[in-house]
């Protein structure tokens, strides 16, 4: 079987769904949940700033008496719901996008220049025609099987489609070229989506504080605010000025120390210091005594980052091991993501920086 590429313009997609020439066909469409008005606002605004967008598939089928055709959305449907609304008016764009210019406004609203983007902007459409339901089924199984096999964060990605994943995806494009140029982030880092995991690994923190982090643990915190996430702008400026603070600070600097879980580490700390109680108020007693112990220990950056240089291997010697910092090496090189390990790195880095 064959899909055939129909590259379509919003404007014929749009007056198509409203003469019912295109309708969604729900045995494919078993999905009622709405996109709330945010994520239709960062859907469109991606159309405006002309950003490539996901196919729409459709299945055409073929009326013989009245000798008519009529094209199903096989996938896609809220993406055609979310033009459809813009194009009749129906829509204003959510005032928390990034671009101001689009901000609050319906598509009859914006400059003549952005009204010709919207509606000239060509769909990536795929059309099945003449072929059964069951070779459709078949078809996107066997796409599903050439695909590279995806990593947490990309299945996170494609399978969250709320405020929080937005949240986590502007935190990341604006952090992302600052890490790339620091080091930290390689392109295939990028990629391969890496540094959302970072900034989801600090979030996780800021809200259910140090535990350990699986992938069913960042799952949850998706999922908890799929529908909306009303400390966002909370959380975001939390993030900003915690980031701010590292990079001016060339923290970056101490290289041993320029780590992916040891940056969303020192993202908590510096959130700590910056809102006394914003991290702590989330930890266990117990936890907080950890905490306080290390703190009143005489711990500086110079001395974690010599510390780390002197262990290179994964293997932990006796000389290490009685070091001064030699549990803040361990925590830094094993088990990264296990709750003993996090908070045994948390409470030295936040002991470091707070003599800066």
């Amino acid at each position: 079987m064959k899909a055939i590429l129909s590259p379509t313009s919003i404007a014929d997609f749009c007056q198509a769904l409203i003469a019912k020439k295109i309708v969604v066909n729900r045995d494919y469409q078993r999905d009622d949940r709405i996109w709330s008005p945010y994520i239709r606002s960062y859907f469109i605004e991606s159309i405006l700033l002309e950003f490539p967008i996901p196919k729409i598939f459709l299945f055409v089928r073929y009326d013989l008496r009245t000798r008519t055709s009529i094209k199903e959305i096989v996938d896609g449907q809220q993406r055609s719901q979310a033009l459809r609304a813009f194009y009749e008016n129906r829509m204003r764009l959510s005032t928390r996008i990034e671009t101001q210019e689009f901000q609050g406004k319906r598509y009859k609203d914006l400059d003549e220049e952005f009204q010709g983007k919207f509606l000239s902007y060509s769909l990536a459409i795929d059309e099945f025609s003449g072929v059964s339901e069951d070779e459709i089924r078949e078809s996107f199984a066997r796409m599903n099987v050439h695909n590279v096999t995806l990593n947490s964060e990309e299945l996170r990605n494609a399978k969250y489609q709320g405020e929080f994943k937005i949240f986590i995806l502007m935190l990341a494009k604006a952090f992302r070229e600052p890490l790339i140029q620091v080091g930290l982030l390689s392109r295939r880092d990028v990629v391969r989506m890496a540094d959302t995991r970072m900034i989801a690994e600090a979030a996780y923190i800021m809200d259910r504080g140090i535990r350990t982090t699986r992938p069913p643990e960042i799952d949850a915190l998706y999922s908890s605010y799929e529908k909306e996430f009303p400390d966002q702008e909370a959380y975001a400026s939390h993030m900003r000025r915690a980031f701010e603070f590292w990079y001016n600070s060339q923290l970056f600097e101490f290289e041993e120390l320029n780590r992916k879980h040891i940056f969303y580490t020192f993202l908590a700390a510096i959130m700590e210091l910056q809102n006394p109680g914003l991290i702590s108020g989330k930890l266990t007693a117990v936890q907080n005594t950890i905490v306080a112990e290390i703190i009143a220990s005489d711990a500086t950056l110079a001395e974690l980052n010599r510390d780390i240089l002197i262990s290179k291997s994964d293997e932990f010697t006796g000389e290490v091991a009685d070091l001064s910092f030699g549990k803040f090496v361990e925590a830094c090189a094993t088990k990264t993501n296990v709750e003993d390990q996090k908070l045994i790195r948390y409470a030295y880095i936040l002991s470091a920086i707070a003599r800066l």
